[in-house]
């Protein structure tokens, strides 16, 4: 049974304001109650129903099925790693680890190591460059790559600067490499463009 309008509204309400409300209780009453929501609708969202519980099955079996599981894992992820480049924790795919020597103008410690990447299609090779154990230089210095070429630095690859102890750098070389018979790292002090003191070697 529909309640009644004037029990609702009152009979104080303003003529327009009341005609209004009226039309609205009208269509209300004429479209009926609402449809009762489905099982599926009539839920509290974001609150699971309680699991199902399975019990376990018989142990050997579970550990065999566990073991075969695991081989299979180990056999994609690992045979897809395998076949494929070396990926390190940067994403950089590495085609050859190129290690440098440290010589004797570099400060105590000092390391690095060159990882090669892949040519591209403009012939570029990229380069990922870690160091270590290199001085914070003063404003204006900063550190370079070069390709040599009977030992002498004669290509540069690009340049960086040092902050911590460790640093990872990706440079490129846009020159054909079989022209060079290596690469080394220079100190070069603020206006020096000519190559400077070499700090680490691969030649």
């Amino acid at each position: 049974m529909s309640p009644d309008f004037d029990d609702l509204v009152g009979t104080d309400v303003d003529p327009d304001e009341r005609d209004r409300l009226r039309y609205a209780h009208d269509l209300l009453v004429a479209a009926g109650p609402l449809p009762e929501l489905s099982p599926a609708l009539d839920r509290t969202p974001g609150i699971e129903e309680e699991a199902e519980v399975v019990p376990f099955f018989n142990r050997r079996r579970h550990a065999a099925i566990a073991v075969l599981a695991a081989a299979v894992a180990l056999a994609v992820f690992g045979g897809g790693y395998l076949t494929g480049h070396e990926r390190n924790s940067s994403g950089f795919a590495a085609e050859q680890v190129i290690p440098m020597e440290a010589t004797s103008a570099a400060p105590p410690g000092a390391s690095a190591s060159l990882t090669l990447g892949a040519k591209d299609d403009a012939g570029n090779w990229p380069m990922l460059v870690r160091v270590a154990n290199l001085e914070k230089l003063p404003p204006r210095g900063y550190y370079a790559l070069w390709l040599t070429k009977d030992g002498r630095p004669v290509a540069p690859c690009g340049n960086f600067v040092v902050a911590g102890r460790t640093t990872e750098i990706r440079l490129n070389a846009p020159y054909p490499l079989g022209r060079f018979d290596g690469w080394v790292l220079t100190l070069q002090k603020p206006r020096q463009h000519t190559p400077g003191r070499v700090l680490l070697t691969t030649v």
